[in-house]
């Protein structure tokens, strides 16, 4: 038989049965072709000659003909059409044989082309063994030839599917060896129109390519030949993201140089006597490791030493598009020597699209067949597969990567029990039910790696790095998202980075963008979400309405409608299969395009649904935040707040565990105002801010504070109710008061009062009244200030509220303390201690034990007032404003100077510095102006300058009338002792005429 001749006659004239399946089904008997009974039956009998003298359960012929739905009848249909078959094939019983709880097709090799092929094969395999290199590749050529198309074509299916791609992988591989036998003999006529045919059906085989470009360079045709490496090289970049891998670059580079090396073989070598059988020699099927392969050196390093230490199972796991495979692919070439017996990879496709997962006893049929065990030695169950598995590769130290896993059962019966030879297993499912494994787990690049990624597939010369800064953060670190927006940019050379950028700006677009031909990261994500049940799917997408970067159990389970236990089982479950992450115990989290791409799921399933979700999620919240403020703010006004009934909420015992929560949970309840006011539940978006507002002011976070209230005003305006709005103009006063906006306070300040004097309101009455003074004493107006902090403080005390009655007599004690009048500051003020320490509020107890103590300067008694201020020995603790504390620290500073305790003034000083940088603009101002006094004495004239200009700078901004005063006088003591006569004399006089102004006496205008 010539290397041209077919082994087989597809016309169907040979005598009895024949069935072919390397091309479309057919059964042909008699010289004429049989129908088989419809596409059932064809599924049938195709997947039971695919699998030819092997027993296939009826379970695996149903998934044959049914894929993922089959009807409740199905495995009675699939009896009734073997029966069928039996029936209308001659010969049909001793064909298809009932096996146990399967069916099996019995034929020889002239009965089925697929077993003719195998045959060829190994005909040719002997013959390539024995040295006989003619022989062999007139056998693989007639092998290939028993090929009339694709497997079975027309009969799609997952279950069918995989089997074919066995049998696909199978003849790509005859065909590169019969290729190479040609090319060794010299001989290529005709060998790159043959080659063309599969390089086209296969165009991302690497290995063809390379084939036949080196045909055609031998043949003369050296352009066609770099034609081929521009078309593979774009489609790649295109398809994959990736470049060509350094073999076939390796190659590319050799052509341009005309090479030697790639010479026309010599002409065939005379005959020899025939060799001994050699074995089939192990081949190394691990894909290439990419050239650019960047960052993950510590999973690198963990992996390595767990193989050192002869830790023989590694599970890398992660979400999808994190570089799984490109990690173990490269820890494996690292390690080739060491497995000098072979170095195998195996798909398992476990998440791939149009793929059923392969099912284990495929998977050792592949196994096996890549060790050199012929089909017909192979056996049938899964259990003497996996046997003979183990058995052959006893004695063998090879690594085995086992990639695209989808769960343990999948991948148990196919790790090595060598003792010296490995496995890795990569899979987006934590398997952790495979025991005495070392697993690691992939998470995002860093920034660092991202940006090095970035530069070797882009180069250094495009573009900014802001924009190559801003692009990598988009893509949140996931080297998926990195190489597809480097192919897209590679793919359009006429893009700047800064333009794919504003492509992705909103969230919306990120993921539409990060597509590129059949690769994106949405589809990659849509893989892992089809994977899992109902019940998880359900939970993703109500994720997806979460405001938290992060979150706990108990927000989680207000989300789902569930308690505790069953949220943190579901929320394990996503964790296991790496759609959730977790960086800090008990805390979740989601990948930033893992994110998006909930949220934009989340609109799937009942609308009503997920507005119940939310509704609870904010119930929760609203709860919680009550029970976190009664615990830190005692004494604080009481509103009716529409709390729920039944939420399920963290325990919270002490002020620690309240203030705890609220550092953690922050971010997420202001977001979840903002959502709240987005969905319509203008309750939530009021009631919310209200907390905050508490916690805010704590915290000094002025900026946000103003934010959140503005959103509260917005809301209670939607309501139409007087009473929130009143609430929230109040707290919306107190922020922009907080953040020197004093003329802005009181136009919410009188809005506020008016409507609380229309409903009657005496609480609204009196707290409007509080803030009023407040603004008026900042703007110097102290009679004005005094009068109406009193009429607030009459009313407090009528209505039994201590919190705010011990707020106005501070007040009261820091107006009168700026008018000069110490013995009446000090009652108030003490008064005001006495209050705070009793209702147990700290930060307002450390304000008024600071004005108690100017007080006692004021009247010089140094002594006591350092007394009053050493309530604050070591660092402020979390439940004190860091402008109250550092305010505190610098008169503590001051004090002890005037004791002569130099070196513990510094040691304050130098505290309170620190938290004047992150206090709010009035307390800015107050204690810039201590601490210019305190520079002053110990004649650091400079840096008291510095600071006094500073104050003034900052009290001018919002008319603080009486530290604009203070600024100047320390101006000009400062310059007055630096020898600046004429800046001394200028700052003096602006002192004096604003003292004047505000009514303070010429003893108090002058601190020494």
């Amino acid at each position: 038989m010539t290397e041209g001749e077919s082994a087989v006659d597809h016309g169907g004239k040979r005598e009895g049965i024949r069935f072919n399946v390397l091309g479309a089904l057919e059964c042909w008997a008699g010289g004429r072709r049989l129908p088989l009974g419809g596409t059932k039956a064809e599924r049938v009998m195709g997947f039971l000659l695919l699998s030819h003298n092997r027993s296939v359960p009826v379970a695996r012929l149903v998934e044959a003909v049914w894929d993922s739905e089959p009807p409740s009848t199905a495995a009675h249909q699939i009896r009734k059409t073997v029966s069928a078959l039996r029936r209308s094939l001659p010969g049909g019983a001793e064909i298809l044989h009932t096996d146990g709880a399967g069916y099996r097709a019995v034929v020889s090799t002239d009965q089925l082309d697929l077993k003719e092929f195998e045959e060829l094969l190994h005909t040719a395999a002997e013959a390539k063994s024995a040295g006989r290199a003619t022989e062999a590749g007139a056998g693989l050529r007639a092998a290939l030839d028993v090929w009339r198309g694709p497997v079975l074509d027309g009969l799609d299916g997952e279950a069918i599917g995989t089997a074919a791609n066995v049998l696909v992988e199978m003849r790509l591989a005859a065909v590169e060896q019969y290729a190479r036998l040609r090319m060794r003999t010299g001989r290529l006529d005709d060998l790159a129109t043959y080659l063309r045919q599969y390089v086209d059906a296969h165009p991302l085989r690497e290995s063809l390519r390379e084939l036949l470009m080196t045909v055609l360079y031998r043949t003369g045709r050296h352009a066609d030949a770099l034609e081929e490496y521009a078309a593979v090289r774009h489609l790649l970049a295109e398809e994959l993201g990736a470049d060509p891998s350094p073999q076939l670059a390796k190659l590319h580079e050799a052509i341009l140089r005309q090479s030697p090396e790639l010479a026309d073989a010599p002409a065939a070598a005379p005959p020899v006597e025939p060799a001994a059988p050699k074995p089939v020699a192990v081949r190394c099927t691990l894909p290439y490791d990419l050239p650019d392969f960047t960052g993950r050196q510590d999973a690198v390093r963990r992996i390595l030493t767990a193989l050192e230490d002869d830790r023989r199972f590694i599970m890398i796991d992660g979400m999808g598009g994190s570089g799984k495979t490109a990690l173990a692919v490269h820890v494996a070439k690292l390690l080739a020597e060491r497995y000098p017996d072979g170095q195998l990879f195996l798909d398992l496709h476990g998440f791939t699209p149009g793929h059923a997962p392969l099912q284990p006893l495929d998977a050792l049929d592949l196994l096996l067949r890549s060790l050199g065990i012929a089909s017909d030695r192979i056996p049938e169950g899964l259990g003497e597969r996996r046997a003979l598995w183990r058995s052959v590769t006893a004695n063998q130290r090879l690594l085995v990567v086992l990639d695209n896993v989808r769960d343990s059962a999948q991948v148990q019966p196919l790790l090595l029990g060598a003792e010296h030879s490995a496995t890795i297993v990569t899979s987006r499912t934590r398997l952790v039910e495979i025991d005495g494994a070392e697993w690691c787990s992939v998470g995002s690049l860093s920034m660092e790696d991202s940006m090095e990624l970035l530069s070797k597939v882009l180069g250094d010369e495009r573009d900014d790095v802001e924009s190559r800064t801003l692009l990598a953060g988009m893509c949140a670190g996931l080297p998926l998202a990195l190489r597809i927006a480097s192919a897209r940019l590679r793919n359009r050379p006429q893009w700047t980075v800064r333009y794919l950028v504003d492509r992705m700006r909103s969230e919306a677009r990120t993921l539409t963008e990060l597509r590129v031909g059949e690769r994106s990261v949405a589809a990659s994500l849509q893989l892992s979400y089809r994977a899992m049940s109902e019940t998880q799917r359900a939970a993703f997408r109500m994720l997806g309405w979460h405001p938290g970067a992060d979150f706990d159990v108990f927000s989680a389970a207000a989300l789902f409608g569930t308690d505790a236990v069953e949220a943190e089982t579901i929320l394990e479950e996503l964790l296991d299969v790496n759609l959730l992450e977790q960086h800090t115990m008990g805390r979740y989290t989601l990948h930033d395009l893992v994110r998006w791409f909930s949220r934009d799921l989340r609109g799937n399933g009942p609308a009503d649904c997920h507005r119940a979700g939310v509704r609870r999620l904010l119930d929760h919240y609203l709860l919680t935040l009550e029970r976190a403020c009664d615990l830190i703010f005692p004494g604080r006004a009481r509103h009716p707040v529409p709390l729920p009934e039944g939420s399920v909420v963290p325990g919270l015992d002490s002020e620690s565990d309240a203030l705890s929560w609220l550092d953690k949970e922050y971010p997420a309840l202001r977001d979840a105002a903002q959502l709240a006011y987005d969905v319509g539940l203008d309750l939530h978006a009021a009631y919310l801010p209200r907390g905050l507002a508490f916690y805010l002011n704590l915290r000094g976070w002025w900026s946000e504070f103003r934010d959140v209230e503005v959103l509260a005003v917005r809301a209670a305006r939607r309501l139409e109710d007087p009473l929130l709005l009143r609430i929230s103009l109040t707290n919306l006063a107190l922020a922009l008061w907080k953040a020197g906006d004093i003329r802005g306070s009181l136009t919410e300040l009188d809005e506020a009062l008016t409507l609380a004097e229309q409903a009657a309101e005496v609480p609204g009455v009196a707290a409007c009244l509080s803030r009023i003074g407040m603004c008026y004493s900042s703007l110097g107006q102290y009679t004005r200030a005094l009068d109406t902090l009193r009429r607030a403080l009459d009313l407090h005390r009528r209505l039994g509220c201590r919190r705010e009655e011990a707020e106005a007599l501070a007040n009261i004690a820091s107006a009168l303390n700026c008018l000069g009048r110490y013995t009446e500051a000090a009652d108030a003020a003490a008064l005001a201690v006495r209050l705070d320490r009793l209702l147990g509020e700290r930060d307002h107890e450390i304000y008024a034990l600071t004005e108690l103590a100017v007080a006692h300067l004021g009247t010089g008694r140094p002594d006591l007032a350092l007394f009053r201020l050493s309530v604050i020995e070591g660092e402020p603790d979390g439940l004190c404003q860091p402008g109250t504390a550092g305010l505190m620290l610098a008169y503590r500073a001051e004090t002890l100077q005037r004791l002569g305790r130099s070196p513990e003034a510094d040691a304050c000083t130098a505290r309170a510095l620190a938290l004047m940088e992150v206090s709010g603009a009035i307390r800015r101002a107050e204690i810039g102006n201590v601490l210019g006094r305190v520079h002053r004495r110990r004649h650091d004239y400079a840096a008291a300058l510095e600071l006094h200009r500073s104050a003034y700078r900052h009290s001018a901004a919002m008319d603080l009338r009486v530290e604009m005063a203070r600024a100047q006088a320390g101006v000009a003591a400062a310059a007055d002792a630096m020898g600046d006569a004429a800046t001394a004399k200028t700052a003096r006089e602006a002192a004096d005429e604003l003292f004047a102004g505000l009514g303070v006496p010429a003893e108090c205008r002058w601190p020494d």
